[in-house]
């Protein structure tokens, strides 16, 4: 027997001051409450929210209750606590609450100050987000980020001239890649097309990178290790299926991780020095 809830919790945010915010957050299962299920996974959908990703964020909002309804992982009875989060303060939908005003109200200096900042989310994620590992031991856990996005992962193309996808991009994929291997998070890569600047395809190559591994850079070249996540377009024909794999491919343990190799590089700055610190029945909360 199914069941969908609708559920509203407010949380407080500090960003300079004190402001009220909303979360959405779900939990979902192949089983009836995770008490149940085999694997606990804890997956955040991070997105971009600027206005070039509004069709594609559009999108994933009308389907995002389907997913929910029909989710159903074929190699494990899981439960799965998802969360919806913009980058910088910028809300659209379901993407309503702020990854660096939750890293600053968890005590922490966050590193994502752009609606934009693709990778320096994932770093603020991985190092700051709540991962709950409250399982039994008979239970396994994982945690996940799913960073959507259509430019670059360092202030997208703001500082960028001509728009393309710069070393500093790079330079924010790697850190951000680091810190999810560092702290056990898988990382998916959803990249949207960006109507006002075709880069070819090198914000696909960036952003894939950053979650699968392998050689990238301009002038440093760096190389990434496998967070074990995967790598899809939000402008596919299959793109509810798409998510629901994502899901489920985190709720298995992802892809076979690996470890980045040394890179020859200089520390960024504080960059990589400063890497710190929710079946059939369901529960969908705000």
């Amino acid at each position: 027997m199914k069941k969908l809830l609708i559920l509203m919790a407010s949380v407080m945010l500090v960003m300079g001051f004190s402001m009220s915010a909303s979360a959405y957050y779900f939990t979902a299962g192949d089983v009836a409450d995770q008490a149940s299920a085999d694997v606990v996974l804890d997956i955040v959908f991070a997105a971009d929210t600027s206005g070039s990703m509004y069709d594609e964020l559009n999108t994933i909002s009308d389907t995002v209750y389907n997913i929910i309804d029909n989710i159903d992982c074929p190699d494990c009875d899981a439960w799965v606590r998802a969360r919806f989060m913009n980058i910088n303060g910028s809300s659209y939908g379901y993407f309503d609450e702020s990854i660096t005003a939750y890293v600053i109200a968890a005590g922490g200096t966050p590193v994502s100050n752009h609606q934009e900042d693709n990778g320096p989310a994932v770093t603020d994620l991985a190092n700051w987000y709540d991962w709950n590992d409250d399982t039994t031991p008979s239970q396994d856990y994982y945690k996940a980020i799913v960073t959507i996005g259509d430019e670059g992962t360092e202030n997208g193309y703001d500082d960028h001239y001509p728009m393309g996808i710069y070393q500093d991009d790079w330079d924010a994929a790697y850190v951000a890649n680091v810190a999810a291997i560092t702290n056990d998070v898988m990382v998916f890569s959803l990249v949207g097309t960006n109507s006002s600047f075709d880069p070819g395809n090198d914000i696909e190559v960036l952003f894939e990178t950053m979650a699968v591994g392998g050689n990238g850079g301009i002038s440093t070249i760096y190389s990434f290790g496998n967070t074990g996540g995967t790598y899809a377009l939000t402008t596919s024909e299959t793109l509810e299926q798409d998510i629901e794999d994502i899901i489920c491919t985190a709720a298995s343990g992802g892809t076979t991780p690996s470890v980045p190799e040394p890179a020859t590089i200089l520390l960024l700055g504080s960059g990589l020095i400063s890497l710190g610190i929710f079946g059939r029945k369901k529960l969908f909360k705000k």
